[in-house]
């Protein structure tokens, strides 16, 4: 009887609706991490594009540190991608990234992923669902498995704290305000503030 009341139970308990692939995020330790706001889309009161879509900060902000890098570090070896570009830490592990600087010898125009790691990689605020974790868990997390498959450098930026946060695979990780010129490779770099001021 009691076998036949919990298979009851069971049966009465409302399904948890399946997540579509397109609202995966990032994927962790063969885990799936969805975008932030993935269950509005899922109860039909947001569209994915309104959960994917940018701040004009966050968006003129990606636009303006693309062009101040391209063409400079272009000149000096390397190419710098924008628009979450998709990263294979290994077979279980996909994360993306805003904007990324790569060596040009590690770095090819072919429609996939990059299996190589960039040199540095720029982030600006958090996208992802933070389900069972804090925000400093998940950024934690994600900088440590950047380092760890062999990015020298993370670069944060946090618009709503007007903050940067730099990590390197050398301890402290470092905090900045945006009135600081933040370095990325070889002397080049970036001022928020500054560069904000200018537009």
């Amino acid at each position: 009887m009691e076998a036949v009341a919990l298979q009851k139970k069971k049966a009465a308990q409302p399904r948890k609706p399946k997540v579509p692939e397109h609202l995966v995020y990032e994927i962790v330790q063969g885990k799936p991490i969805y975008y932030r706001g993935y269950k509005d889309v899922l109860n039909k009161t947001k569209t994915f594009e309104e959960i994917t879509m940018e701040s004009k900060l966050q968006s003129g902000m990606k636009a303006a540190i693309s062009a101040i890098l391209y063409f400079t570090l272009k000149k000096l070896g390397y190419q710098v991608t924008a628009g979450e570009l998709g990263i294979n830490l290994s077979k279980r592990d996909k994360r993306g990234a805003d904007l990324a600087v790569f060596k040009a010898e590690n770095w090819d125009w072919k429609p996939n992923f990059s299996d190589m790691p960039p040199e540095v990689i720029i982030e600006i605020d958090v996208q992802a669902e933070l389900e069972g974790m804090t925000e400093m868990d998940y950024i934690s997390t994600k900088i440590k498995d950047y380092l760890d498959f062999g990015v020298k450098k993370v670069i944060w930026i946090f618009t709503k704290q007007q903050l940067v946060y730099v990590a390197t695979r050398q301890l402290p990780w470092l905090t900045y305000d945006w009135s600081t010129e933040i370095e990325v490779v070889e002397g080049v770099g970036f001022k928020l503030d500054e560069m904000i001021k200018a537009d």
